[in-house]
């Protein structure tokens, strides 16, 4: 294939690709925000190793709290206290802790509002919610 045709093929699938993003230019991979919109969750959330404004044990197979509330910028952090391994992963993807050992701790952190379902991936039944705030 020639270079023109590449960059033809490129161009056309760049377009496709635009024209099928949602009006607000926002992805749906997290929870709805209080606006209504949908935040991205891999840009709303990063992994964090610092200490935690607000606290999540994980234990005996399950979060507490399950519905957590947190503001922007502030660490979540979790810690599992069983001794089972365990993560906190977001149920859009693009953001997850660590897999925890017994003792450790890991933390997320989001920049952006809104309501972000999350589970741990070694034990798919066990859920929360994580509600972030401005």
């Amino acid at each position: 294939m020639s270079i023109k045709k590449l960059m033809a093929a490129c161009a056309a699938t760049l377009l496709i690709v635009a024209a099928c993003s949602s009006a607000s230019g926002t992805p749906s991979a997290g929870g709805a925000s209080p606006g209504g919109s949908t935040p991205p969750a891999a840009a709303a959330c990063r992994e964090s190793a610092d200490a935690g404004a607000v606290a999540v044990s994980i234990k005996d197979f399950s979060f507490e709290p399950g519905a957590i509330t947190a503001k922007v910028g502030q660490v979540i952090a979790f810690t599992d206290t069983g001794s089972a391994p365990h993560n906190a992963t977001l149920d859009a993807g693009g953001c997850a802790t660590r897999t925890l050992q017994s003792g450790q701790s890991d933390g997320l952190v989001f920049a952006t509002a809104g309501s972000y379902p999350f589970h741990c991936s070694v034990h798919p039944q066990m859920k929360g919610t994580i509600t972030v705030g401005a």
